[in-house]
């Protein structure tokens, strides 16, 4: 559990405790509400398998526009949405050729796979990896499932368009679900690739 959690659950918020305390509530009784918040909301992501739909476009929005101004005109491909943790932080980087769109778990987190939510990549030639799967438009992309060892690592989706492979990589709660169903992981991140492919250059 974590703080942006707790006081963005929409029953008990930041300046309700607050009040709570200018108000003269006692010590005991501040330490209930947010007791109760952070039992609220451990349910409500327990229930939802700690993860929800993310915005990613809003999320990457400000490093969008940065990394566009330094990859060489490299299109920048990303999904609306994800199945992601919330997104915390973010970090990005591009050189001529290439682009790379971070949401992490963590400040810095450079792509560790403890800390990494998802990772958006764009490298201009480069080779997919993965078992093959069909995405919209006929568009030929490779899938490859969580693999853990010692670690796990994330599972990504690759594609080729216009001479540029584009990866995605998530960790999609490895942690909360070890045996989550390779299927339903796999359905998430075709899901994404076509909303990329679909929408286009952002």
């Amino acid at each position: 559990m974590n703080f942006h959690t707790l006081w963005e659950h929409p029953r008990v918020r930041l300046r309700d405790v607050l009040t709570l305390a200018r108000r003269g509530g006692s010590v005991a009784l501040i330490c209930v509400v947010v007791a109760a918040a952070v039992l609220v909301a451990s349910v409500a992501a327990a229930a939802s398998g700690g993860q929800a739909k993310v915005n990613v476009l809003a999320a990457l929005s400000a490093r969008t526009v940065a990394v566009k101004k330094a990859d060489g005109g490299v299109a920048v491909l990303l999904p609306t949405t994800m199945p992601l943790q919330r997104p915390y932080f973010t970090a990005s980087g591009a050189s001529d050729g290439r682009y790379r769109l971070e949401i992490d778990g963590a400040e810095p987190c450079d792509g560790a796979n403890v800390c990494l939510f998802a990772l958006f990549t764009g490298v201009r030639g480069g080779h997919p990896y993965g078992k093959p799967v069909t995405l919209d438009h006929g568009v030929a992309g490779r899938y490859a499932p969580i693999q853990c060892g010692a670690a796990c690592s994330p599972a990504s989706i690759d594609w080729i368009e216009r001479g540029v492979l584009y990866t995605i990589e998530a960790n999609p709660s490895v942690e909360d679900h070890p045996k989550l169903a390779s299927g339903a992981v796999r359905a998430a991140f075709v899901a994404a690739a076509d909303q990329a492919i679909d929408a286009g250059p952002r």
